[in-house]
């Protein structure tokens, strides 16, 4: 099959609605202490997708987070904000209507010159569907920061942004099929660095 029948058939499968909506992006201006996220991570974190688009405080979305992992996810945030690093979790949140759904997060933060930090963005994959164990984990980023799965998330995530900023809902929904699977990639190397540190 050639490029423009792959194409053709994965635009089919796109618009047969095979890719659900289980990924969803944000954006934290910290200085501002304002975080902008689309309709998917506003519902995950039972915010108002109004609000959401207009910037929120960091404090709004960790009400979201389910009340028996705020504990833990809080302090991680705030350690990786002051490292400059790349944020890796799985953790619970509570929609407005109450539901509880499972999320990976993975997002990076940057700072200035002088080190105050400045943004942060990233994605939110809804995993409920594939959580097994009901475990979560903290994972820190694979050895090295310039390890080439985290360069590759933090391309696919350019990608999906410029791609919203477009409006262009066919590679948008290719950034996500592909951020999804990274997305995976990434959770299976994470789990496979706890099992090897706990051996």
């Amino acid at each position: 099959m050639n490029l423009m029948g792959l194409l053709s058939h994965a635009e089919q499968a796109i618009g047969a609605s095979v890719i659900p909506d289980v990924i969803g992006s944000w954006d934290w201006d910290i200085p501002a202490n304002r975080i902008y996220t689309d309709d998917v991570v506003a519902r995950l974190f039972g915010v108002d997708p109004d609000h959401a688009s207009t910037g929120l405080p960091i404090e709004r979305y960790e009400s979201g987070i389910h009340p028996e992992d705020q504990g833990w996810v809080g302090p991680y945030i705030r350690r990786t904000v002051a490292s400059s690093g790349v944020f890796v979790a799985e953790y619970r949140t509570c929609m407005h209507d109450g539901a509880v759904r499972w999320v990976l997060a993975r997002g990076r933060f940057y700072h200035d010159g002088e080190g105050r930090p400045l943004r942060s963005h990233g994605i939110v994959v809804d995993i409920t569907d594939r959580k097994i164990d009901g475990s979560s984990y903290v994972a820190e980023p694979l050895a090295r920061e310039d390890h080439t799965l985290e360069r590759v998330a933090d391309h696919c995530i350019a990608a999906r942004e410029a791609f919203a900023e477009m409006g262009e809902p066919f590679l948008l929904k290719l950034a996500d099929m592909l951020l999804l699977e990274v997305g995976r990639m990434l959770a299976r190397q994470a789990k496979a660095e706890r099992i090897r540190r706990m051996c």
